[in-house]
């Protein structure tokens, strides 16, 4: 069997998905909400958190890769966890994983940069 770097299965990648939908959408009625009270640039920051989480789920979802189970050495391919056994997989798991949270940070810091220069 060939190593791959995807860790979650069909079911996992819609769960995460959902959950960045759903983050998405939480930090888009946070800042249109501070904008719309006229409240300080800095409040504005309430909303990183959800569009991290919103990046960071949405960026696993595409990738077919959880950064939490790459880190624990194990998949889930929709049939619960199990280990990776296979030294290749599991360090091609971490590099991807890696890549998920600096795309995470990169696209976290540059929405926030944006949401921050909003009039």
């Amino acid at each position: 069997m060939r190593p791959t770097c995807e860790n979650i299965g069909l079911r996992q990648r819609r769960a995460r998905a959902n959950v960045g939908i759903a983050s998405a959408a939480v930090s888009a009625v946070v800042v249109v909400g501070l904008i719309a009270f006229d409240a300080a640039r800095g409040w504005r920051l309430l909303a990183m958190p959800s569009i991290w989480l919103g990046a960071l789920c949405l960026i696993e979802a595409k990738s077919g890769t959880c950064v939490v189970l790459a880190a624990r050495g194990v998949r889930n391919m929709d049939a619960g966890n199990e280990p990776l056994t296979d030294a290749d997989e599991r360090r091609m798991v971490a590099r991807q994983s890696r890549r998920i949270h600096l795309w995470t940070l990169l696209v976290t810091l540059l929405i926030a940069s944006a949401v921050l220069w909003l009039p």
